[in-house]
């Protein structure tokens, strides 16, 4: 596990003969030691556990803190105290960095120097031997041992695209790539959804919480409670969304294999009849062309970072909302502190809890 972590963090670097070294994930040194390439162990787990920052008493102390934080906030409740909406958000993020601690508890951290496998073989020669084109490819030329797209890392490498055209750049832009970046989202597995949708419900749920707090101003109370009850329906209507996209990918598949020569026009393309006048035609065109950009951002038209308009289109709508809620969240957060009861500055009494502490 740790050293799975350990290659999809860019830790592993191959360099093959006449060739400069490039980072490879897990699934790219699985491809290669099973072909022979590379000889199994690459590296013993003791040298990974050395590079980590981290290590398993860290990790507990972090563990410590924020349920001593925790154990804070429920005792507040308990004797009817005010918890402020900073304090709820706060659990909010102890609750998703606690899952994510855990399922990270294997991972490395702050690992600074990645490990070379160098191999007495030409990068051509892999690429020939698994019917590969030597620059069919787009961030390594292992790309085909484990790139695939999905409907979610396709939108969000639209809108990646979008921030680098606001000269916010994340990752790499040469090519091959010189590290993994952390916005490569990787196919989830359909439990592995269901598990995601489960955590971020709790999340979104803690907000809940401050329904009938006293917030400073009516208007204020009617503002969180619109956000959390619109950022649970996104949620929703994001899964409901995907299942839609799932089913009709899975449609066009087999639609496609049960018809190889039948060709269909691309999905969302603008067409015209031999009625339309030549200005209004071209018109047409120049809009189908701004469409196509909208559809596939990508610098060299990737064809499969391509995302139809009635996928893309909601799922920006339903950001903007996202970001809208969260951003008010946090303003609220700070807004709440220029009025709070009394209540709010008092401390836990934990006598009244075990009374033979006082």
């Amino acid at each position: 596990m740790g050293m799975a972590f350990f290659a999809d963090m860019g830790g592993f670097r191959l360099q093959t003969r006449n060739s400069e070294p490039f980072p490879i994930d897990a699934r790219q040194l699985l491809y290669l030691v099973r072909k022979g390439y590379v000889q199994q162990p690459v590296f013993k787990p003791r040298m990974i556990d050395d590079k980590n920052k981290v290590d398993v008493l860290l990790r507990a102390i972090i563990l410590c803190q924020i349920s001593w934080f925790l154990i804070t906030v429920i005792g507040r409740w308990a004797q009817h105290l005010v918890v402020t909406t900073a304090e709820l958000t706060t659990v909010s993020f102890i609750f998703c960095s606690t899952i994510t601690e855990i399922f990270w508890w294997h991972k490395p951290a702050d690992v600074v120097m990645a490990e070379v496998i160098e191999i007495d073989v030409e990068i051509n020669d892999i690429l020939t031997s698994a019917g590969q084109e030597p620059n069919a490819w787009r961030m390594t030329p292992l790309d085909f041992a484990s790139r695939e797209e999905w409907w979610w890392s396709k939108t969000w490498w639209n809108f990646l695209n979008i921030l680098r055209k606001m000269h916010c750049s994340f990752g790499s832009e040469g090519r091959p790539v010189d590290r993994i970046a952390d916005s490569c989202q990787r196919v989830l597995p359909r439990r592995e959804q269901y598990m995601l949708l489960a955590i971020t419900t709790g999340c979104f749920a803690v907000f809940f919480i401050a329904w009938n707090d006293d917030f400073p101003t009516e208007t204020e109370r009617m503002f969180w409670r619109g956000c959390c009850i619109t950022m649970m329906s996104l949620l929703y209507i994001g899964l409901v969304l995907s299942e839609l996209v799932q089913a009709y990918n899975i449609f066009q598949r087999r639609s496609q294999q049960a018809s190889p020569g039948l060709s269909t026009p691309r999905s969302g393309t603008i067409t015209h009849g031999k009625w339309a006048s030549p200005k209004l035609q071209k018109l047409v065109r120049r809009l189908d062309k701004i469409l196509d950009r909208i559809r596939n951002n990508s610098p060299d038209k990737d064809p499969e970072l391509y995302v139809p308009l009635r996928v893309i289109l909601p799922l920006y709508v339903m950001g903007f909302a996202y970001f809208f809620c969260r951003t008010y969240i946090l303003i609220e957060d700070a807004l709440e502190l220029r009025s709070l009861p009394p209540s709010a500055y008092a401390s836990v009494a934990w006598e009244k809890f075990w009374p033979h502490i006082g």
